[in-house]
């Protein structure tokens, strides 16, 4: 019988482990302990399904250190939710589009801004339920609101 072809880890994962593991502040002995329960010596070793699973590992440590969680992105618990509801993506998008147009300075008080303005015009009560209906219609007001302010 022909041997199994070996699945190589993606370069990516690989990086990805890597740079995970130099944010996390693993110490070589504790990274190499990590991938010993995987039976591996190396990542590059690791099987795709066991890459990803270090890599989630990692990703959770490097989420509770302090310093990190300021560049996290805004709405990513909100993934996987219904394909009614606006995506993480969208929000963002319509984040930064308000920002773009306000007249706050302080980021925390353009933010309270924005949902006052979301739920006066268009009667909801939290930026984070948004429906997919809605971003056109959102999307669309806070392009003539700049379109407005540049004239």
């Amino acid at each position: 019988m022909a041997d199994a072809k070996k699945v190589v880890l993606p370069p990516m994962l690989v990086r990805r482990i890597k740079t995970l593991q130099r944010l996390s502040g693993l110490s070589e002995e504790n990274y190499r302990s990590l991938l010993w329960g995987y039976g591996v010596e190396s990542c590059t070793e690791l099987t795709i399904t066991a890459g990803h699973s270090v890599a989630k590992v990692l990703q959770e440590m490097v989420d509770r250190i302090p310093e990190h969680q300021q560049f996290r992105q805004p709405y990513r618990e909100l993934k996987g939710r219904s394909a009614l509801m606006a995506t993480g993506r969208q929000l963002r998008m319509l984040e930064a589009m308000w920002m773009d147009v306000t007249r706050q300075t302080n980021r925390r008080e353009a933010l309270a801004a924005y949902g006052a303005w979301i739920e006066t015009r268009f009667g909801i009560r939290s930026v984070e339920w948004i429906e997919r209906d809605h971003v056109g219609r959102i999307k669309f007001a806070l392009e003539q609101m700049r379109a407005q302010r540049e004239m």
